[in-house]
């Protein structure tokens, strides 16, 4: 499997006349459900929403960054896209459980048992149901989660590409499909760094998205924090190695323009995403998320939204099974639940996606820039840019401390 930059989508250019490369890749009823039970996210500590214009910086960056004429933001309402590969999708989102690795210091067997575990699934997924265009898995089906230190987490990460994402390939070949999941992964350019990417597989086997997550959202717990490094937190070193398009990646591929970022309470960055023509968001959770936001933000940006949550999970230590379970669901661009798991068991979510027809028929966000950009030029998020640029913390509690110093206000 060929190197894949994270950021970028994978197409296959072909060369015009001019030397230029082109494209060539051809309800909420139920909300209250559970809702007693906390998940390990409530228990962890409610994550605020994005603060507005994140990732468009203040003063002078924010006007060299709207002047790049890399940056693919649509033009007159329309956006660069591939031809889709058929007008209707068939899709699936996995609830499977999360079974942590136990033995950091060893941790290929379970590794190894998680990822087959997986294949069952997208088989039993392309078996009975009939065949599907994407099969879509949590934000850590391969090593669980655990409050590990930043070296026990390293020891479970993966590399992109590397032998699950290969093993993930073949199945995908074999079934002719897309697979996504989210990951701890590493990446030999970013030593020491810990990351948490969605990727994405295409049908011939190949990683056609390697998506960081875009920001982390600070304080979650007093004397605890999340040291896994977004683009906002090197963003600086980001922009300079794989340019500023690929801050807000979207991978334009023949079943849609999509991103795989794990963006939970992300309004402002999914909202930047659509503008640059995002169709249909992958977002993988662990320990549960919340619906309404997922529902708003596909409302409020006319996309296409599948947010795959874990199941139950009997296996996974340190935590009692549910812990923030269920709710898998797949939203429409009208905001509303199409497909939504009927239990906290694993079980598959599955709808259609008429994605030629909401392509014909759909217009982005019309939203009055020349009012706003006076107050997000000024503003001055709580957590600026580049908090781990030279320094990674070693645990959680020392996350805590590093970007309580860090904080603007």
């Amino acid at each position: 499997m060929s190197e894949h930059k994270p950021g970028s989508d994978r197409r296959m250019p072909h060369r015009d006349p001019s030397g230029r490369d082109q494209l060539s890749r051809d309800q909420l009823s139920r909300d209250q459900r559970g809702g007693g039970l906390l998940g390990r996210r409530e228990l962890l500590g409610a994550a605020t929403l994005g603060a507005a214009a994140a990732t468009l910086g203040a003063g002078a960056p924010v006007a060299q960054a709207a002047a790049d004429p890399k940056v693919s933001v649509h033009a007159k309402g329309k956006y660069e896209q591939v031809p889709l590969r058929k007008d209707v999708l068939r899709v699936t989102a996995v609830q499977s459980n999360m079974r942590s690795v136990r033995d950091t210091k060893n941790p290929a067997k379970e590794m190894k048992a998680n990822v087959e575990h997986m294949l069952e699934l997208v088989d039993a997924a392309n078996g009975f149901p009939g065949p599907q265009d994407l099969v879509c898995f949590h934000e850590q089906p391969i090593m669980g989660w655990q409050p590990w230190t930043l070296e026990e987490a390293l020891r479970v990460a993966i590399e992109i590409p590397g032998p699950e994402t290969e093993a993930l390939g073949r199945k995908a070949k074999q079934h002719g499909c897309y697979i996504t999941f989210g990951t701890y992964a590493r990446d030999k350019d970013w030593p020491g760094h810990l990351l948490l990417n969605g990727v994405l597989i295409a049908p011939d086997g190949t990683v056609a998205a390697n998506h960081w997550k875009t920001n982390n959202s600070r304080g979650f717990k007093p004397g605890w924090d999340i040291f896994t490094t977004s683009i906002y937190d090197v963003l600086d070193r980001y922009r300079e190695m794989y340019g500023e398009d690929a801050v807000l990646p979207i991978a334009r591929t023949d079943i849609g323009n999509i991103s795989c970022s794990i963006t939970p309470g992300q309004p402002d960055v999914m909202r930047a995403h659509a503008m640059k023509g995002l169709e249909i968001r992958l977002s993988s959770s662990s320990g549960g998320y919340n619906l309404e936001d997922a529902a708003m933000i596909s409302l409020h940006n006319r996309l296409w939204t599948v947010v795959c949550n874990q199941s139950l999970s009997p296996e996974q230590p340190g935590f009692p099974e549910f812990s923030g379970s269920g709710d898998t669901a797949i939203f429409g661009p009208n905001g509303r639940i199409v497909a939504r798991a009927r239990s906290f068991n694993e079980e598959f979510v599955s709808t259609v996606i008429p994605i030629g027809e909401f392509r014909r028929t759909r217009s982005i966000p019309d939203v009055p820039i020349e009012m706003l950009m006076p107050v997000y030029s000024k503003y001055v998020p709580r957590n600026g840019p580049n908090s781990q640029l030279d320094y990674v913390p070693k645990t959680s509690e020392e996350a805590s401390q590093h970007f309580i110093k860090k904080r603007n206000w």
